[in-house]
């Protein structure tokens, strides 16, 4: 008899233990995480929702944009100047000069998170204090004013570009020349004749060759200008004088020999597309197109692909198993954070390599927990990754 109340009281006092730790755990409890969306959720309770951040590949092309304009005496050209080699079309190409990769960095829906305040927390000494990103990216969680510091990355890029123009120069000219003809009148006085020449002068159109002709003739007289300067001809050289007039003539006679030639203008543009890395798109994708006659086009069309190609480094091998599950379940007194994973980034146009670049992608990483009961937790806002962990 002894012997059965001894188990009994052993029981008992195995129970009390027990129900003593759990009501001293919930006591202790001060949040509540749940996977947005999820079920359980009280939507009446204290709280609010954080998100951790993910990662998109921007990729930045720098393109020439190359204008070619016919001239307008452009047929004239290997009769009046000898030159063959003309633009006798108008057209405009575009070439790939160089390309930016870089991460850009947003919520992501996938993993976003309720916190929800246990009314038991109200008891504690304590007060939490959250801070988060306009966007909803949690940046901290601890006692202090603190806030976690998002590194950004800057990329400066200046486009200098000539103008974008089909105007030619000293084509605007007058396209009416004088004309001057000789009347000549006789007058008949018995046996005598007198002739009389009259000057008669009009104004009349240019014909095409003949304003060609004009020019050329332009273009020659510069030249001889030029040459007179330089040598000394015409000009005392008074500092920079000589060389301000030979550049100022050297353009004006560029100016009229695109009247035959034609011209060409270059600029340059920026045109930039994002791509969202997810475990199952790794490897190598279509990323654009391009084209010599349009640029940067959409998948649909049937111009060159570029391609990305994402490899993995695997630095979150390791725990990727054990942490699969996590971030899919309710947690207390903890908050879901990430470890990003290193991935290399290659742009890759008709067999070459455009560009190269070793990013973190958070969401190709694993997410985790960081606890929160008297720690302070810093986030790095870019990856969700823990950067700073201080325990009371």
């Amino acid at each position: 008899m002894d012997k059965m109340k001894r188990n009994v009281i052993i029981v008992t006092a195995f129970f009390f233990m027990v129900l003593l730790v759990s009501l001293n755990h919930s006591a202790n409890a001060q949040i509540i995480v749940s996977p947005a969306g999820s079920t359980g959720i009280n939507a009446e309770s204290s709280g609010f929702y954080y998100s951790l951040p993910r990662n998109l590949i921007k990729v930045d092309f720098i393109i020439e944009k190359n204008k070619s304009f016919k001239g307008p005496y452009s047929e004239y050209a290997p009769k009046i100047l000898g030159i063959d080699d003309v633009i006798l079309k108008d057209e405009t190409k575009f070439s790939l000069v160089d390309v930016i990769v870089s991460a850009v960095t947003e919520p992501d829906p996938e993993a976003t998170y309720y916190v929800e305040f246990d009314e038991k927390a109200s008891k504690e000494p304590k007060s939490l204090i959250f801070n988060l990103q306009a966007d909803g990216i949690i940046l901290s969680a601890n006692d202090t004013e603190d806030k976690g510091l998002q590194k950004q990355v800057s990329i400066s890029k200046t486009l200098v570009n000539g103008n974008d123009t089909k105007e030619f120069q000293y084509y605007a000219e007058s396209n009416l020349y004088q004309k001057v003809d000789t009347i000549v009148r006789k007058i008949t006085i018995d046996t005598t004749t007198i002739r009389r020449n009259i000057l008669q002068s009009s104004w009349v159109d240019r014909s095409p060759e003949q304003k060609a002709r004009a020019a050329a003739d332009y273009i020659h007289k510069i030249r001889e200008s030029r040459f007179n300067l330089i040598s000394g001809y015409q000009e005392v050289n008074y500092g920079n004088s000589i060389a301000f007039m030979d550049e100022k003539l050297a353009k004006m006679e560029d100016d009229y020999v695109s009247l035959f030639v034609g011209k060409e203008v270059k600029t340059l543009m920026e045109q930039s597309v994002e791509y969202l890395p997810t475990k199952e798109n790794t490897g190598l994708q279509i990323l654009a197109k391009f084209s010599e006659t349009s640029g940067i086009t959409g998948l649909e069309s049937k111009a060159e692909s570029i391609q990305i190609e994402i490899t993995q480094v695997g630095n979150t091998n390791s725990i990727a198993t054990e942490n699969k599950n996590i971030g899919k379940a309710k947690i207390t007194n903890n908050l879901y954070c990430r470890i990003p994973e290193y991935i290399h980034v290659k742009i890759l146009y008709k067999g070459s390599v455009l560009a190269e670049e070793k990013l973190l992608i958070s969401q190709l990483g694993s997410i985790s927990t960081a606890p929160i009961s008297k720690t302070r937790l810093i986030f790095d806002a870019n990856t969700g990754m823990v950067t700073t962990v201080k325990r009371d």
